[in-house]
């Protein structure tokens, strides 16, 4: 069997779990920071651009206004910036076009930046007032995992969320354990599959968005995420025969998702559903989080990342080059 980079990276994100803690151990300027702003930018751009808005979610629980923006968008038609706001910047690589020249026109707005990123010697690392380099290492599959892992436990962190009360050893325990599970049913469908809608409510549309990115690169699907209820408003038309990833992990069940799941199937689109044991909202095929899993992000992202390697393995894809993919793009016109 021939072992990819991306398959030791999805696990080592979970061993490095701890550094990840250990590596914030002063964050009290970059938090000040967040604490005086009125409204909080997060931008990037792909996987990047899906960890702010999971962390736009984030800052909600902690009672922060905040919005998650791709950075082209916040480059060419972002929002008002004053001497309050605070720019959090993601760009594994440092060296994003896109990400770089929207921060740096955010400062000079007047905006403090903060950049997180996996490279120290980087222009973002130059742009910033502050930066934050995760202790992710080397990433050397193209394919971003333990790089996104990072990015997000320094989040929390940074943030000071609820997500940041757990200890290492739990999460990675319960991430070890999920990795691991037989996801045939799922893979089976999957890759046979041309279309995939990925939903999700609330933080978990972030980790819908991620999984879309993740397919589309890894396993070539043509991917679209969205909040669970809003494939009712046409998109549900065309996704007969097609399946649909439902994130559903939340320790409260929700009746509105056991809605959407019921349309869906009458339809005629296969559901996936993403849950908890003692949460069943009948689809037709389920991956069940352990049983007293911590609610926390890692855990569901962590199997979406081991599906989509399994999905591109079984289609016979490359997970660790997919084709058009880069750990970063420069444009020329914004150089």
């Amino acid at each position: 069997m021939t072992t990819h980079a991306v398959y030791d990276e999805i696990r080592s994100g979970i061993d490095r779990l701890n550094d990840f803690e250990l590596s914030t151990h002063d964050l009290s300027e970059p938090r000040e920071r967040i604490a005086h702003a009125d409204r909080v930018h997060f931008i990037g751009c792909g996987s990047s651009y899906w960890t702010g808005v999971i962390g736009q979610y984030a800052s909600f629980q902690s009672g922060i206004d905040a919005t998650a923006h791709a950075a082209s968008e916040y480059l060419f038609a972002g929002p008002p910036i004053t001497e309050e706001t605070v720019v959090v910047a993601y760009s594994q690589s440092g060296e994003t076009s896109e990400t770089v020249t929207a921060a740096r026109r955010a400062k000079e707005g007047g905006a403090v930046v903060i950049g997180i990123t996996n490279s120290a010697d980087s222009t973002l690392g130059s742009v910033a007032d502050e930066i934050l380099v995760t202790p992710a290492g080397t990433e050397k599959a193209v394919l971003a995992t333990k790089t996104v892992d990072a990015a997000l436990m320094l989040t929390f962190s940074l943030l000071e969320s609820k997500y940041s009360e757990y200890t290492p050893s739990e999460l990675q325990r319960t991430c070890r354990n999920v990795i691991d599970q037989d996801f045939q049913a799922a893979v089976a469908v999957l890759a046979e599959a041309k279309t995939l809608y990925t939903l999700g409510q609330g933080i978990e549309y972030g980790l819908a968005g991620e999984a879309a990115t993740k397919f589309g690169e890894g396993a070539l699907l043509h991917t679209t995420a969205l909040p669970t209820p809003e494939i009712s408003h046409g998109p549900i038309a065309n996704a007969a025969g097609e399946p649909a990833l439902v994130i559903a992990t939340r320790e409260s069940k929700s009746s509105l998702t056991s809605e959407v799941v019921s349309k869906l199937r009458a339809a005629g689109v296969t559901t996936i559903v993403l849950r908890r044991p003692t949460n069943d909202y009948g689809g037709d095929i389920s991956i069940k989080l352990p049983s007293r899993s911590p609610d926390h992000p890692i855990v569901p992202l962590k199997i979406l990342q081991s599906l989509t390697y399994k999905t591109a393995v079984k289609k016979g894809y490359n997970p660790d080059d997919p084709p058009e993919l880069s750990k970063h793009i420069e444009w020329s016109a914004l150089g």
